[in-house]
């Protein structure tokens, strides 16, 4: 077993480097991968993976679709589920090319990881997902407290996260160069910042009001002028930790560093919500109701373009299909509003 395990351990490592060096992905995909390949790894309590058996993979699908997430005990999500199937069938079919596997494994076999249509409709059929309207995401910004400089920050981050639509991993790794305040406007360098596929685009504040943005505009000029943050330190800098009088450690002012990942963003996002009586919501979620908040200003297929090269996306089906579900309670309204079909009166 131990054989086994070292072997497995090491091609792992090779793949991983290919998927970033050759595929060219990003940490959080590569990280992504190398956690549904533990995943089998373990349900298969370590089992040389050139000894994979259509059956074994049956057993570790039905397993998984029976797993339940170990923070929250709910049953894994569709999409985490679709997600991890399809490391997985990636990473077999490579294997099935590499010398000493090839003559084990073969494309066929890791065919067998593809999800059900079931579970892929599930993941990416484009139901809607229970997400805050605009007016509940600025009454959680205008209501977050900024008594102290880190509270300060953490309206802002929400703030921008609004005001700009963009994913947590990409916000947190924004410097001061990135934004520039007299056009309104952000770039995400794909070279510096942890855009999505590494693009590259600019995005022009969203119309979310004159208040998210001052509280956004605010934060600049704080770091700048009180802390003398220059273009090349990070936007949201992580707090930073100092020895105390008493020799332990103490919470002080700001790093001039990022967060080394997303999660800050999450917990101050979803406690915002919390806090303002709503459901902890998620800083991804801002995107879906960027799309509702278009509804109110898109009237024209240009218009609607716009803003969706502004969340990033270079297909506008592509916010359709992700962002663009509309609730039950609108649907119901928009199909009563209708009413029969005018018929047209013939001339006397």
């Amino acid at each position: 077993m131990a054989r086994h395990t070292s072997r497995n351990v090491r091609i792992k490592r090779k793949y991983l480097v290919w998927l970033k060096e050759a595929k060219g992905l990003s940490e959080t995909s590569v990280d992504r991968a190398a956690a549904s390949i533990d995943r089998f790894h373990t349900f298969t309590k370590g089992a040389d993976f050139a000894g994979l058996h259509p059956e074994k993979v049956r057993a570790f699908k039905r397993d998984l679709e029976r797993a339940s997430n170990p923070r929250t005990g709910k049953p894994l999500t569709a999409i985490t589920v679709d997600g991890t199937l399809r490391d997985l069938k990636a990473f077999f079919g490579w294997l099935a090319d590499q010398p000493g596997y090839r003559s084990k494994i073969s494309h066929s076999d890791a065919a067998y990881f593809s999800p059900s249509r079931r579970m892929a409709k599930a993941a990416h059929g484009g139901a809607w997902v229970a997400h805050p309207s605009p007016d509940q995401a600025r009454h959680a910004i205008r209501q977050m407290p900024a008594g102290t400089l880190i509270e300060r920050r953490d309206r802002a981050v929400m703030a921008a996260l609004l005001l700009t639509g963009a994913r947590d991993g990409a916000l947190i790794t924004l410097r001061l160069a990135n934004v520039d305040l007299a056009a309104g406007c952000v770039t995400f360098r794909g070279r510096e910042v942890e855009t999505k596929f590494g693009k590259t685009f600019t995005t022009w504040f969203f119309p979310v009001g004159d208040d998210i943005r001052e509280i956004f505009v605010a934060w600049l000029e704080e770091v700048r002028r009180a802390h003398l943050f220059g273009p090349g330190d990070p936007l949201f800098p992580k707090q930073q930790v100092r020895v105390g009088e008493a020799g332990g450690f103490e919470a002080g002012g700001l790093a001039r560093e990022p967060w080394a990942n997303a999660a800050g963003v999450s917990r101050i996002c979803k406690a915002a919500f919390a806090a303002a009586g709503f459901a902890p919501f998620t800083p991804h979620l801002l995107r879906k109701t960027l799309v509702d908040l278009a509804n109110d200003h898109c009237r024209s297929p240009e218009a609607f373009k716009a803003w969706s090269q502004n969340l990033g996306h270079e297909d506008v089906l592509t916010t359709f299909r992700s962002y663009g579900a509309v609730s039950p309670g609108r649907q119901r309204e928009i199909m009563a509003g209708m009413g029969p079909p005018s018929r047209a009166v013939p001339d006397p």
